[in-house]
């Protein structure tokens, strides 16, 4: 995972608004579909999905996947406690997270906790190998707290544009 830096705000209009709603519904979306949707013509709605997609407001695209029909049948937030809170061993850490394929997202935080980690994995076992193998090996790690979810209510990708 990419270090998330700040970035200026990008200015938008109504169009590109709906654009972007429309993109988080279906990535796969043809311009054609895209343009009737907004009332334009395909040049102007790919030139717009173009600079967008430039001043990296679409950071990409992407297939979103049911992690239990491909058997990940375990998702766990991790909160995570560093012994150290200095530059160079948060950017230690950091930089193991982005080598561990488990961990598909990685915040720092405020609070009790330095960072929380979404893990998923397919079952306890492989959790139990994953705390004890990987995450307390982490650079600077001091203390885990695991909490297991256990059902999704909500789950969405789509930033509230409209």
């Amino acid at each position: 995972m990419a270090t998330i830096e700040k970035h200026s705000q990008v200015a938008i209009d109504a169009v590109d608004r709906r654009l972007l709603a429309l993109l988080q519904r279906d990535g796969r979306a043809p311009v054609a579909r895209l343009a009737a949707a907004v009332g334009l013509s395909a040049p102007p709605v790919h030139e717009r999905l173009r600079r967008l997609e430039a001043a990296g407001v679409i950071a990409r695209y992407t297939a979103v996947l049911d992690a239990p029909r491909l058997g990940f049948g375990m998702t766990v937030y991790v909160a995570v406690t560093l012994a150290l809170h200095r530059e160079g061993a948060v950017r230690k850490f950091r930089e193991a997270v982005r080598a561990v394929p488990e961990i598909l997202e990685c915040h720092h935080t405020t609070g009790t906790a330095d960072f929380l980690l979404r893990v998923v994995v397919r079952d306890a076992a492989a959790y139990e190998h994953l705390v004890l193998n990987v995450l307390t090996r982490l650079p600077g790690v001091e203390r885990l707290n695991s909490s297991v979810v256990l059902s999704t209510m909500k789950s969405e990708t789509a930033l509230p544009l409209e």
